[in-house]
């Protein structure tokens, strides 16, 4: 019968958009399995809203964008050939400078200085252009080391690849409890936002698809963050209410070696990558703190501050005495791999002006430090 079979014709319509659904999950997956390592998704635009109570020697507003290169810039990258003088930074939070706008932070400080016309004359470049991969989680040497070598295809010859580590290898280790042997190798999630070895499922927020309209939804908007920076308030309690405070670690040296390790195998792939590397030691807001400043230090606990109720911390001596014992390391590593080092203690005053708790910088600090780094970049050691 004539309608039997306009009825049955039907049929073939959800077969044929399973097909071309199952096709086009067959696609996007073969086309993000091709695309390269980014330590933050590209695309990504957040507006922060700064917490006064919590920060307030900071800007009430922070723009925190990355470009296509997944890199934290308010500009796109040069394009290959570019006449621009290009740096690269890596590092942990420290790099990443959260709580700061893209303009204050050290790395678009460091881009401002370098983009002045006497500057570039001096450099003998059309434009500078700083790119900051710097990210809290892949501060670690063992993070930096391996994500310098997973980016290198995407990048062509850089001129400066600059190195801030230390803090994150000591606050790992502390909040895993200062384990011997060591904590395992970080995973590829961990060390990066985004990357071609993602695993796909057949739940529809899984899939292939699913992931390219979130990417593609991600290039197209701002996300504002209200209060942020409020959750230092409760941490900052949680130290000064510790019910154990550790005036001693278990011999650190194997934490050391690994560091060490990890740092030399950086520099070599950065010099692969880019015409110098710069190990910046990493500052901390070392003195005789006062009381007001002990309430302002959060870092350094067994166990993760930011999820969970922590009861047991380590001494600020014993942390810096740790940040200088790395410091030195990292310069003595950067001298016999060729590298270059910055040493920025005798720089930074030691005060809430500069740094806003023991390793973070304000924009005072930054701008410091952004004035250091660029008078090296300028004017390299003989």
């Amino acid at each position: 019968m004539p309608g039997e079979m306009d009825m049955s014709g039907w049929v073939w319509i959800p077969m044929a958009l399973a097909a071309a659904l199952l096709a086009a999950e067959v696609i996007c997956r073969v086309t993000l399995h091709r695309t390269g390592y980014y330590v933050w998704k590209p695309g990504t635009r957040m507006r922060l809203k700064i917490d006064r109570e919590a920060l307030p020697r900071l800007s009430a507003d922070a723009r925190f964008w990355i470009n296509s290169a997944g890199e934290r810039n308010l500009a796109p990258p040069p394009t290959d050939g570019a006449d621009t003088f290009r740096v690269l930074l890596c590092g942990g939070s420290a790099v990443e400078c959260y709580f700061l706008d893209d303009q204050v932070s050290w790395a678009g400080q460091l881009q401002r200085r370098l983009r002045r016309p006497e500057t570039l004359s001096r450099l003998g470049r059309g434009d500078a252009y700083v790119g900051n991969i710097g990210r809290s989680g892949t501060g670690p040497s063992e993070a930096v080391a391996k994500l310098l070598d997973k980016i290198a295809p995407r990048y062509p010859r850089l001129d400066v690849i600059g190195i801030m580590i230390g803090a994150a290898d000591i606050v790992n280790w502390m909040r895993h409890g200062c384990p011997v042997p060591l904590q395992p190798e970080l995973t590829t999630d961990e060390i990066f936002g985004q990357h071609p070895e993602e695993r796909f499922g057949w739940h529809p927020t899984r899939t292939a698809l699913y992931e390219m309209l979130r990417r593609w939804k991600n290039t197209r908007k701002e996300v504002v963050r209200d209060r942020v920076g409020k959750k230092l308030i409760e941490v900052r309690a949680m130290r000064a209410n510790a019910q154990v405070v550790k005036d001693a670690t278990p011999d650190p040296t194997p934490m050391v070696d690994r560091y060490v390790s990890w740092l030399r195998q950086a520099i070599r792939r950065g010099l692969q990558i880019a015409d110098r590397v710069i190990v910046i030691q990493q500052p901390w807001f070392g003195k005789d703190w006062s009381d007001k400043e002990r309430a302002e230090l959060w870092n350094f606990c067994e166990g993760h501050p930011y999820s969970e109720q922590i009861t047991t911390y380590y001494s600020l001596d014993v942390a810096a005495d740790l940040m200088a014992r790395l410091a030195t390391e990292s310069g003595r590593v950067a001298v016999e791999e060729g590298a270059e080092t910055l040493d920025l203690m005798p720089v930074l005053e030691p005060s809430l002006d500069v740094f806003y708790d023991f390793i973070h910088l304000t924009t005072r600090g930054s701008s410091e430090l952004a004035d250091a780094l660029c008078e090296l970049i300028v004017e390299p050691p003989q």
